[in-house]
């Protein structure tokens, strides 16, 4: 270990304090006849920018928190790696870089092993494709890797070592690998991690969201076995959507920065309080083969979600299929009794809408609120997330700053589930 990241190990044991483990994450109740015999935790985009910064805190409170969960485990009390799939810094500094090793080499401990990717996006901002010497430098760690942890193979593809984003080298470099990874264990998961989505599979990859590439989908649909990790988008890793099922599995995941949003085909939407998101995945295997991902929380140390892919060398796969989920799914639905609530304020209303429910893993994704005049004519429309995406979600949405003309007027408000499904609306009047 060089001189350099002695010393900012040195400087990161200021920080302690702030990354005691979260204990209210525990084994999942749902999927009890699941006895791990693998585990790792992985995340993205962490943006870091300077040793002892926000990215580094969610970073060391996530691994604490992996240890935490992976001790109280009875069955298998071993975490066999962290991975970062890419954007671990915001502006790819040496300074960036630095931090990013001192805080995971603090973080990991025994034989753990740390993975990571370097991004063509925020992790070459300073230093473009020599980015990944540097990465190299100050982890030890090739770019790109094929490692064989615990009977299981983790592959990762970061930039290119030239001004192109991947090249056709690295294309046939993952062809060539996952053909040696499925030979020798055709029924086993092979975990492949990307910084970007590939195109048109989970939420936030498609052509109108920006951040999918259709890179490695030829070599990605020869192998059943693999479950593609990736972020890039910043969207939430607990929207159904964001697991994919087609040839083969995809998911993102998340990310420990902040939250975006594609709605109603606007990019780049940032929610209330979107610099709040400390999303990771939590992934364990059994010796079915079944692998068990949970988002973590990280901030509120709770699961937030739970996937279980069942199917994993199936050649048809419809369990995570979004046409089949979409089909398969209802609208949401208000209590009997739920009603709207309405204030007025220095003139300007506010309204306040309890939260519908949902069946199954679907989630309300946004309210639609339309305010109407005496004639029918429409002076008011808006939509409002339902921040399923924090762990803590509130009972009730509110719509504030409201203005109407003196008059009276219809409200309605109905809730949208991600699939765009829409319950029947709540109304009521004003004026």
């Amino acid at each position: 270990m060089s001189a350099f990241i002695s010393l900012l190990l040195g400087f990161l044991s200021l920080f302690t304090s702030l990354f005691v483990p979260l204990s209210k994450a525990q084994i999942p109740e749902n999927n009890d006849d699941f006895v791990p015999v693998a585990r790792f935790i992985a995340t993205s985009d962490t943006h870091i920018t300077a040793l002892g910064d926000k990215g580094c805190t969610r970073i060391a409170k996530m691994i604490n928190s992996a240890y935490a969960i992976a001790e109280a485990d009875s069955d298998y009390n071993k975490l066999d790696a962290v991975v970062f799939a890419g954007d671990i810094t915001d502006s790819g500094t040496f300074t960036a870089f630095s931090a990013f090793a001192a805080t995971t080499d603090k973080a990991i401990k025994g034989d753990t092993e740390r993975l990571a990717v370097v991004a063509k996006s925020h992790d070459s901002s300073s230093f473009g494709s020599d980015a990944l010497d540097t990465f190299t430098s100050l982890t030890g760690q090739e770019p790109d890797f094929h490692r064989v942890i615990n009977g299981f193979h983790y592959i990762g593809i970061s930039r290119s070592p030239t001004d192109e984003h991947y090249t056709a080298e690295q294309v046939k470099w993952l062809d060539t690998e996952l053909e040696k990874a499925t030979k020798e264990a055709p029924e086993q998961p092979v975990f492949v991690f990307t910084h970007e989505h590939v195109l048109n599979t989970v939420f936030g990859s498609f052509a109108y969201d920006g951040w999918g590439m259709d890179t490695f989908l030829d070599v990605l649909n020869k192998y059943p076995q693999v479950i593609h990790i990736s972020g890039h988008s910043h969207y939430p890793a607990n929207d159904p959507r964001s697991i994919w099922q087609g040839n083969f599995t995809a998911i993102g995941d998340g990310g420990l920065a902040y939250y975006e949003f594609t709605v109603d085909n606007e990019t780049s939407v940032h929610p209330h309080n979107y610099k709040s998101m400390t999303q990771a995945l939590l992934i364990e295997i059994d010796a079915d083969n079944r692998v068990l991902i949970r988002v973590l929380d990280v901030d509120a140390g709770e699961f937030v979600k739970e996937y279980l892919v069942d199917n994993v060398s199936s050649s048809v796969k419809l369990k995570y299929s979004h046409d089949a989920r979409k089909l398969l799914s209802t609208a949401p639905v208000f209590d009997e009794n739920a009603a709207l609530s309405v204030k007025k304020s220095c003139g300007k209303y506010k309204i306040t809408v309890p939260q519908a429910k949902v069946t199954g893993d679907n989630e309300v994704y946004l309210y639609r609120i339309s305010i109407t005049d005496s004639d029918g004519n429409e002076v008011y429309s808006a939509r409002e997330l339902s921040q399923y995406y924090f762990a803590d979600t509130p009972d009730s949405i509110t719509f504030s700053g409201i203005s109407l003309k003196n008059g009276s007027y219809t409200v309605s408000v109905a809730a949208e589930d991600v699939w765009g499904n829409l319950s029947e609306a709540l109304t009521t009047q004003i004026g």
